[in-house]
């Protein structure tokens, strides 16, 4: 399970970084949504652990987590709203 969980964990940010990297176009928010799975992969396998390690270090990364996925979430929504009402965004 730990092998896994540090797996999810790594792919929120490989997700946003390579989603990024590929500028604003309708794939940076697909590559959202992905890392925004991974966090919710990563939130239940803490919750899975919780027979594993303390009950705090659990509740914390999983308040983390939720932290997370409501910024990806505000993130995509915002994107798709300016891709919808067609405006430009850049990369600087």
């Amino acid at each position: 399970l730990l092998s896994q969980l540090m797996r999810s964990i790594d792919s929120i940010p490989s997700n946003i970084e390579e989603g990024f990297g590929r500028g604003y176009g309708k794939e940076y928010p697909q590559f959202l949504r992905i890392a925004r799975g991974s966090a919710r992969e990563s939130r239940g396998r803490y919750y899975r652990l919780r027979h594993v390690l303390s009950a705090d270090v659990v509740d914390t990364r999983i308040k983390k987590l939720d932290s997370i996925i409501a910024m990806i979430t505000k993130t995509i929504t915002t994107l798709e709203s300016k891709q919808k009402d067609g405006i430009k965004t850049s990369i600087s």
